[in-house]
């Protein structure tokens, strides 16, 4: 009857044993195909980001270019105006260089005027002068005609 006992409790327990064994086996073999699963969807991700990396990389060259062609254009842009700038600038000193030998120019036009209106004024009255001294001194200088007359009578 011990035997018995004994003998139902042994098999009981390897029957147990059995299971337990059984059970972890077939979790372990569970546990295996999915990581087998889990691999071939971590290889599929990786693919994936693997690929999501290389468009990344290829937009983040095209950003790239982009952005050095609006670099090379604002640079070439700024150039232009600093051109532009340096034109407007040296054309405005010529205006004023001009606008100042212009104004020069009048300034010795109306002092020439001046100075020929001053030389005509002084020549006139020189002329008038000299012929009121002239008329003076034929008035005082006796006339031919007299002598004429003189040696005659």
């Amino acid at each position: 009857m011990f035997w018995n006992r004994t003998k139902t409790n042994i098999e009981a327990t390897v029957t147990e044993t059995v299971r337990k064994l059984l059970r972890a086996a077939l979790d372990d073999a569970e546990t295996t195909l999915g990581k087998i699963r889990t691999i071939q969807q971590l290889n599929t991700k990786v693919r994936e980001l693997r690929e999501e990396v290389e468009t990344a990389k290829i937009e983040k060259g095209r950003k790239d270019e982009v952005f050095a062609k609006k670099e090379r254009e604002i640079e070439h842009k700024v150039g232009l105006e600093r051109e532009r700038q340096k034109c407007e600038i040296g054309q405005a000193k010529r205006e004023a260089v001009v606008t100042v030998r212009e104004e020069n120019l009048t300034a010795d036009r109306t002092r020439f005027e001046e100075q020929m209106k001053f030389q005509q004024d002084r020549f006139t009255e020189e002329v008038k002068y000299l012929k009121d001294m002239v008329g003076q001194v034929l008035k005082r200088l006796p006339d031919a005609s007299i002598y004429t007359e003189v040696k005659s009578g």
